[in-house]
């Protein structure tokens, strides 16, 4: 790796295609964070990645009054599919959803997907500021794709519109599911599928509750649901938040992407 990639620490989202030599525009606000938030120059090289071309090397032009452009050099890692599972929840309290799409999206997940359940606080999301935070995450943690931000959607309707070969791992409060790690490790025995394994991928979806938790008639459906299995997060209450990265941390550790050797930094 060259010097210039080397000091590449600041890495950017773009939404353009990536060619060598190719000229992209920089968004106003990136063109702000990048000369008054982080103090760069131009010249100054940075890292790039649009979900799909990979990770390049590129070279800041100019930057002036909200308006800048880069130059792209080369490319620094080839594109990957990275095959996070889907994550559903009910939107919770401001801060405590910041930390959840931030966390999950730094533990490689596939999709957001907001549910509106009966006992949630609330059935409006932004998805605009969500898209945000999960581009932010993204570019934070070394990731080559961004993940998707689905529309908010009725539990009930999720369920009843569920695609063949996924699974959904239900997180039960009520404790009548086996412990997520044995379901995972039981699911990968019987040839379900590796999250990383090309040739025989089940898609998975994983739902956890509303601060609330489910409701009566809710638990009793997704029990009724062939494609769904109970699993169990542990004998303490979580909250949402938690036991999102709790439900995902186990999922990377057993039949995700946690094999795979982290992004080298010289």
């Amino acid at each position: 790796m060259t010097d210039d990639a080397t000091r590449a620490r600041q890495r950017l989202f773009v939404s353009d295609p990536i060619t060598p030599g190719c000229e992209i525009e920089l968004a106003p606000e990136q063109s702000h964070y990048l000369e008054h938030v982080m103090r760069l120059k131009p010249g100054t090289p940075i890292k790039i990645f649009n979900g799909l071309d990979g990770e390049w090397l590129a070279t800041i032009d100019h930057l002036r009054k909200k308006k800048g452009t880069l130059t792209a050099e080369r490319q620094l890692r080839d594109q990957i599919v990275e095959r996070g599972p889907i994550l559903a929840f009910a939107p919770i309290k401001k801060q405590r959803l910041d930390f959840l799409i931030e966390k999950s999206v730094e533990m490689g997940v596939g999709t957001l997907q907001p549910i509106v359940t009966a006992h949630g606080i609330t059935d409006k999301v932004r998805l605009d500021r969500l898209q945000a935070q999960v581009i932010e995450a993204a570019e934070q943690c070394e990731r080559l794709s961004v993940p998707e931000i689905a529309p908010p959607v009725k539990l009930l309707d999720w369920l009843a519109d569920w695609p063949e070969n996924r699974h959904l791992l239900f997180c039960d409060e009520t404790g009548s599911g086996s412990p997520i790690g044995e379901v995972l490790s039981q699911l990968l025995a019987k040839g379900a599928g590796s999250a990383i394994d090309n040739d025989n991928v089940v898609n998975h979806a994983i739902v956890i509750g509303p601060e609330g938790g489910f409701s009566a008639d809710e638990i009793e459906r997704i029990r009724k649901q062939p494609f769904a299995t109970p699993v169990s997060l542990g004998p303490r209450i979580l909250r949402a938040e938690t036991a999102a990265i709790a439900a995902l941390s186990v999922f990377q550790d057993r039949i995700g992407d946690w094999s795979i050797p982290p992004v080298t930094r010289d």
